[in-house]
């Protein structure tokens, strides 16, 4: 099941004052042929008494935020759809969103020492303004029990809002659910600032942003009616909330939440390239066990390269490879146990599925993307006018054609005296440490580094570029390009297949490839990789450096077009509707 395409919203009566009235007409322009619900406090009691009859119980009793925040959760779970506050402006259409199953926002990371000055025991806070669902999901449900838990709380502080029916509350039950219900999206925020406090804050993901009005609150005021009387209501006994909670637990009992999925753990260190980096996140959809020879009649995930794992298969299971190539032909050595181990193949793109196909795949190939790592914008540093700084990330393979772009920047140096190659290479191995690279890094242009990195790490090292080149002949998917389109660099990259979508958006510089040759691996040639020559890298350089001012302007735009075009949480829950259709 999906999101269906409904906007729920309430205010006491349909009587809105302005500045709500021009959040909903922008709300309304990006999301023609969808179902707005409004709600005014009538309609959200009978929303309830619909949707979930025994919580009036509760929904009676309780204060007006309180039942505002009850009301959000029951008529999400009801019908379906997305609930949001009043003082949420859309930012984009949530069309791509309608995918998942259950959606939420982180609202903030807080520090350790404010997790203990406000007695919270988790850091990562999820907001509750904005958020999508498809009806009856079991995090909802959840939510709903522990707001039974906490009816016969006293309201005696805004605190005791927030965690009987509020965020707070909401982010203690996601914490607590996260690892078992698996098809919960958590939306992050690495660096969008609230409004109002100037903190990485108040937004959800890239679609909305809260401007967290809080006309509830009254601790900072002399006083609310609502609450003059100390805040002490009528309570439910304790046989009503028994009742309320019975009947949360039957609908949960009849819940079946899918527990067959099995992924096979391959690595340990942190990420340090595109697949492990899949592993990563392909990880969360299941349980993770090194070997799965002892399970029968289980879906296995394998997230790496097709030969290396099948001693640790069994035949008994649905066995299902996630992987990529880089030429256009697939070798002997690894169509063998794709065939004989696997009942299916995933790869990130079309071009791969037509590649695994025509090389003599027979098991069924499917295609799901692999997003790329969003790294935290607010690191980007402008770069000193007296340096022109060109970055390459990535292992220095031969297809990489990284050799060819130090040597396009030795020939530039004339004309570019300020010229600046920084490299990084996450993997080191003796082999690696050719003649050639030894050259390299004892330039004294180049700035060359090895290992290991944070996402705060490289967030910075991508903010010191002028320009990002990626003059690979051959990728299967290709994560940097991405990113740095994403972190608004001006961009460089060849004219291959999986780079197609990239280059037709116009946003960045394409170095056109001239042909094909052989792809070399240890002295065996395995099909083919596109040619690149030294002086088209060369004069796309050249061209980004002579033109810069519009090439900013480019990578600017393109930042925002790539923002929604692949997400990490996307391609997690497809490759979990994947499995969970077998």
């Amino acid at each position: 099941m999906s999101i269906p395409k409904i906007i729920h919203q309430t205010f006491k009566s349909r009587d809105l004052p302005l500045k709500y009235v021009r959040y909903r007409e922008g709300l309304a322009a990006l999301h023609p042929g969808w179902e707005y619900k409004f709600y005014d406090d009538e309609a959200c009691r009978q929303a309830v008494e619909r949707h979930f009859p025994a919580f009036l119980a509760i929904y009676d009793r309780a204060s007006v935020i309180q039942r505002t925040d009850i009301f959000r959760i029951i008529a999400v779970y009801g019908e379906g759809g997305f609930y949001m506050d009043l003082d949420v402006e859309c930012l984009n259409p949530l069309d791509g969103l309608t995918e998942f199953r259950c959606v939420f926002a982180e609202e903030s990371t807080i520090s350790e020492e404010d997790a203990v000055r406000l007695g919270h025991r988790d850091r990562l806070r999820v907001a509750n303004y904005m958020f999508g669902s498809e009806p009856g999901h079991p995090f909802l449900l959840h939510i709903l029990r522990r707001m039974a838990g906490e009816s016969r709380r006293d309201i005696l502080t805004e605190n005791d809002i927030l965690e009987s029916t509020g965020p707070g509350l909401v982010t203690t039950v996601y914490h607590d659910l996260k690892g078992k219900l698996r098809d919960l999206v958590l939306l992050p925020n690495p660096d969008r600032t609230c409004s109002v406090t100037g903190s990485v804050a108040c937004h959800f993901g890239n679609y909305g942003r809260h401007y967290h009005e809080s006309s509830w609150r009254w601790e900072h005021r002399k006083g609310s009616p609502e609450y003059a009387g100390g805040g002490v209501r009528e309570k439910l006994s304790e046989t009503e909330a028994a009742s309320v909670l019975g009947a949360i637990d039957s609908q949960i009992a009849r819940i079946h939440i899918p527990d067959d999925i099995y992924v096979l753990g391959i690595y340990k260190e942190k990420p340090i390239d595109g697949l492990t980096t899949v592993y990563g996140r392909s990880s969360a959809i299941g349980k993770v066990v090194k070997d799965t020879r002892h399970l029968s009649n289980k879906k296995v995930l394998v997230s790496g390269m097709a030969p290396y794992y099948t001693d640790r298969l069994s035949k008994e299971n649905i066995n299902v490879i996630y992987t990529t190539f880089e030429t256009t032909e697939i070798p002997r050595y690894w169509l063998k146990p794709l065939n004989e181990h696997y009942d299916r193949c995933i790869v990130p793109h079309e071009y791969m599925k037509d590649v695994f196909e025509t090389s003599g795949v027979r098991i069924p190939v499917d295609v799901i993307h692999q997003g790329f790592t969003r790294y935290n914008r607010k690191f980007s540093i402008k770069p000193r006018s007296d340096v022109f700084r060109i970055g390459f990330l990535g292992v220095p393979y031969k297809r990489k054609n990284l050799i060819k772009l130090y040597q396009a920047c030795v020939n530039l140096l004339g004309k570019i005296p300020e010229l600046r190659l920084s490299v990084h290479s996450a993997m080191f191995m003796q082999w690696m440490y050719t003649p050639e690279i030894a050259l390299m890094e004892n330039s004294p242009f180049v700035e060359w580094t090895w290992g290991g990195m944070s996402d705060e790490w490289t967030a910075e090292w991508y903010g010191r570029l002028s320009c990002y080149v990626f003059p690979s002949s051959g990728e299967g998917w290709s994560f940097t390009p991405r990113e740095s389109m994403y972190l608004g660099i001006p961009t460089v990259l060849t004219d291959i297949p999986v780079h197609r979508e990239l280059i037709e958006s116009g946003y960045c510089r394409a170095i056109p490839v001239s042909g094909k040759e052989d792809a070399s691996y240890e002295g065996n040639t395995y099909g083919q990789w596109d040619r690149v020559s030294l002086n088209d890298i060369e004069d796309a350089i050249r061209d980004v450096y002579l033109n810069y001012g519009s090439y900013l302007i480019r990578a600017m735009q393109g930042g925002r077009w790539i923002e929604n075009k692949w997400t990490n949480e996307g391609s997690q829950q497809q490759l979990l509707e994947y499995m969970r259709s077998l």
